[in-house]
């Protein structure tokens, strides 16, 4: 055979198997059924403009069994490849919560959600890989997704004010940050990444962990593409592994920046170097913790918190603590422990309101970023108020006898009179 036409043939037949490959890889996918009893209830998303990829930060079983319970999540990726459903793509999952990407807050809203069972800083299994990249290939053609709108759980979540940080925060999550890596992404068959925090920038955030920081957006090569047949195949080298967070409190490390949001919860246990232990809610003062405390976190994330209730004396011990310069607006609502519902604008244009505005009692509930969408009545039901939003699972509804359901909570066929409404702004 002449020298050119063998080389024609090879040619030709390695292009055939390569295709192969790539055929069988995209047939190989099977997603199960493992629905959330709310899936029936989600709404539809208005848009669907981001994909985030988070790790579960726990045992797999667990982990499967909350997402499913609480609809947090549109798939789950278990460790075996396999992939299981859990709301309906086309609706809202609660997966992202509390949550900002350029200047839109809820993401949630406009993004899939895919649970990775794993950790933020350990390498997945062979078969996620494969299983991930064929999910992504998949969403992304069927949303017109572009690479670098494909981002981690770590990069959109943001914090409240609290003891530690005066303003809203970035850091309040390291889930999912393994997939900001250029050569994870590669081998995911992502060609770019996000390089930014316009939302930083602009100034809306503030950086609250510089090493998670750079790490996402630290100013890395391109991701250079790995064919799907050996995608799977390649280790993360040792470079490239994120280390191990230290649990121990030092003049480095302090409790919020161990344990994030959970610092002050009931299930965060702290060992005092004497060998005596508090749960995170019996500690009264954070800045008598001493150096080599040891932070012993619960086995499972935390459910994902809205931008939602805050509450005087757990989560700041004033107005401004909680709400920043938010905290006399017309779009945070506050919540007497008396029965008491009006808005920081209203507490401020009166005089008599002003000191409840500027020091709120103990047990006082606020909501920021949220309108007051008023009473449901007979001729005035919750979609005249509050749109395609009145069964958003962030969308609040505090019924007459002062029982507060979310969207996800209400009977839409027995909503009392006299029922209020709070949507996101």
């Amino acid at each position: 055979m002449p020298r050119k036409l063998l080389r024609t043939t090879t040619l030709l037949m390695l292009a055939l198997a390569a295709s192969s490959i790539h055929a069988s890889a995209h047939a190989s996918l099977r997603i199960s059924n493992r629905l959330s009893p709310l899936n029936s209830k989600r709404p539809l998303r208005p848009q669907t403009l981001y994909i985030v990829l988070h790790t579960t930060e726990g045992e797999e079983a667990g982990s499967l069994d909350n997402v499913v319970r609480f609809g947090e999540t549109h798939y789950f990726v278990s460790r075996s490849g396999s992939v299981f459903r859990i709301v309906d793509k086309s609706k809202i999952a609660t997966h992202a919560g509390r949550s900002m990407w350029q200047g839109k807050t809820t993401i949630d809203n406009y993004s899939v959600g895919i649970e990775v069972s794993g950790y933020h800083n350990r390498e997945i299994t062979t078969a996620q890989y494969e299983s991930l990249r064929e999910l992504l290939r998949q969403l992304k053609g069927l949303y017109g997704i572009a690479d670098e709108n494909i981002l981690t759980h770590s990069m959109v979540a943001y914090g409240r004010p609290n003891r530690f940080h005066d303003e809203n925060h970035r850091g309040r999550k390291r889930c999912g940050m393994i997939f900001a890596n250029p050569k994870i992404r590669a081998r995911l068959g992502l060609e770019t990444q996000p390089e930014r925090d316009l939302d930083v920038e602009a100034g809306r955030l503030k950086v609250a962990d510089k090493e998670l920081f750079r790490y996402l957006f630290a100013n890395r090569p391109k991701p250079v593409l790995v064919a799907a047949s050996s995608a799977a195949a390649v280790s993360l080298p040792p470079s490239e592994e994120i280390a191990p967070e230290s649990p121990i409190i030092d003049g480095n490390r302090s409790a919020w920046l161990i344990a994030r949001e959970r610092y002050d919860d009931p299930s965060t246990i702290y060992v005092l170097p004497d060998g005596s232990r508090q749960a995170g809610d019996q500690i009264r003062d954070w800045t008598q913790l001493p150096q080599g405390t040891r932070v012993i976190l619960s086995d499972t994330e935390d459910t994902q918190p809205f931008e939602g209730f805050l509450e005087i004396g757990k989560d700041g011990d004033t107005s401004k603590a909680i709400a920043g310069r938010a905290y006399a607006g017309a779009t945070t609502i506050y919540f007497f422990p008396d029965g008491l519902i009006r808005t920081g604008a209203e507490l401020k244009r009166r005089r008599s309101t002003q000191d409840l505005l500027n020091n709120p009692p103990k047990g006082t509930h606020i909501l920021v970023g949220y309108v007051y969408g008023g009473y449901v009545k007979t001729r005035r039901p919750p979609s005249s108020i509050a749109g395609p939003k009145w069964n958003y699972p962030s969308t609040y509804y505090r019924y007459p006898d002062g029982a507060i359901l979310s969207g996800d909570d209400i009977n839409s066929k027995a909503i009392p009179a006299g029922t209020l409404i709070f949507y996101q702004q």
